[in-house]
């Protein structure tokens, strides 16, 4: 490898580290404005009430895609990564990235109980009582995000771009589901955002370090950052307008749920546009057992040398 891919290797994987230090003031910062204020609180909660604006049928939808998150499902996400690790020669990335959605998985349960919650305003007496406790970052917001930043990673560079506008989908379905279907406070769904970045760019950042190799840049990539954006646009307002359609008086006010279903949107899309933008040029050479038998195989296939004795020459 040249001096000058090495040193592009060594600028991506520093773009992921800083990438990981954002997301981790993100993380802080989310929490002392909107868990740990009173007046954060009194938005959080507005904005928790506003979902009352919603359709009866998308409460139900999302109700029913968060009801099928389990230990089975999680199982089969880690093998999933594995898998694409595996078929694509690059098991190590694999299992970095299956480990790094782990981490993001047990690390929102544990962050949770580092992340307390108390009742700072009077909104506060309104909600579930299982509201009533640490629930900062959502894990379901986080499992939707790791997951599809996860996937992302193993993914084929050439369609990374473009593939991290369906993940920003993904990932806003569930990161705005929590909210929708009653199960969560917007803050924890925006902590997750936040906590899942940090995991998977610092599970990219070490898969870069580890295995990264350079690829040419992908001709009109750009297209796919500004399709992003454009869908992410799209999806907020398609839900406002939806919600618009389904209520005429909002009960605790619209403007708070409106603000923050926009930022969970955005905040989706923008991370895994950046991610894929990012990792657009990396791919992983073949390091496992396919890549071994390989080059075996050619070694077999190499002439042997000549065997001189003394004085045939």
């Amino acid at each position: 490898m040249t001096p000058e891919k090495q040193t592009n290797i060594e600028v991506i994987r520093n773009r992921l580290l800083v990438g990981t230090l954002v997301c981790a003031v993100l993380l802080i910062v989310g929490y002392f404005v909107l868990v740990a204020t009173p007046w954060g609180h009194r938005f959080d909660d507005q904005a928790f009430f506003g979902r009352e604006a919603l359709s009866q049928k998308v409460i139900d939808w999302d109700y029913h895609l968060l009801a099928h998150v389990s230990k089975k499902t999680l199982l089969c996400a880690a093998i999933l990564m594995i898998a694409v690790g595996v078929l694509r020669r690059c098991t190590l990335v694999g299992v970095i990235a299956s480990v790094g959605f782990g981490s993001a998985v047990l690390g929102a349960e544990f962050l949770k109980k580092m992340f307390p919650w108390h009742a700072l305003a009077d909104y506060d007496r309104l909600l579930p009582r299982e509201f009533k406790h640490g629930t900062y970052p959502s894990g379901h917001a986080t499992i939707g995000t790791s997951l599809a930043l996860g996937l992302l990673m193993v993914s084929s560079s050439r369609w990374r771009p473009w593939l991290a506008v369906a993940a920003g989908c993904f990932s806003a379905t569930f990161s705005t589901g929590v909210l929708f279907a009653g199960w969560h406070r917007p803050s924890d769904a925006l902590g997750a955002l936040a906590w899942s970045g940090f995991c998977m760019s610092l599970a990219a950042a070490i898969a870069v370090r580890l295995r990264g190799g350079p690829r040419p840049a992908i001709p009109h990539a750009h297209r796919a950052l500004f399709g992003s954006v454009g869908l992410g646009i799209l999806v907020a307002a398609g839900t406002w307008y939806i919600a618009a359609q389904t209520a005429s008086e909002y009960p605790h006010g619209d403007v708070p749920f409106f603000v923050v279903t926009g930022l969970i949107i955005a905040g989706a899309f923008s991370l895994l546009a950046w991610y894929g933008w990012q990792l657009r040029t990396i791919d992983w050479p073949p390091t496992d057992l396919y890549g071994l038998k390989s080059k075996l195989s050619s070694t077999s296939r190499r002439p042997a040398s000549p065997i001189t004795t003394p004085g045939s020459e």
